[in-house]
């Protein structure tokens, strides 16, 4: 059973504008980021089944992960 990865709206852009995808466990959040594409120092929050983790955290099945970018003003 595959984990399900949401991401962010700004993180949406950077890999061709969907916001979830079906990924295999067993991998970290950062393994998988760099397997999309995307650079984890462009990812703040990693929320997994509703809890902060790390993008250590080890992706199992069935778990739900949320991405949030990193945001910037001035």
């Amino acid at each position: 059973m595959p984990a399900t990865l949401r991401l962010g709206a700004s993180l949406r852009i950077l890999i061709g504008g969907r916001d979830e995808y079906a990924v295999e466990p067993g991998r970290s959040v950062h393994e998988t980021l760099v397997s999309l594409g995307i650079k984890p120092e462009l990812v703040a929050m990693v929320s997994v089944n509703g809890e902060m983790q790390t993008k250590d955290y080890v992706v199992q099945e069935g778990d739900a992960v949320r991405l949030l970018a990193v945001v910037g003003g001035g």
